[in-house]
């Protein structure tokens, strides 16, 4: 049986920053007690929905690996 590996949609470095924005704004609404009850806990757990979502599809490290990888396989490859 193959193995398939499901390639994750990364997020831009654009993105990724705008989702860390929104989150902490998020955070900083029900922390600040701007708003209190439901409406605080819902926008505590989207903020922490977003912030992971923002951690979790951007990665500097992601990029270098595609980075050398992409070296790779351009010097592996036969010049004419």
């Amino acid at each position: 049986m193959p193995c398939s590996r499901k390639e994750v949609n990364m997020l831009s470095s654009d993105g990724a920053w705008a989702r860390l924005i929104f989150s902490f704004c998020l955070f900083f609404l029900s922390g600040s007690e701007m708003i209190t009850g439901w409406p605080a806990t819902l926008a505590g757990v989207a903020g922490t929905v977003e912030l992971a979502t923002a951690l979790l599809r951007y990665s500097p490290l992601h990029e270098l690996i595609q980075l050398i990888n992409k070296q790779q396989s351009n010097q592996s490859e036969p010049t004419r």
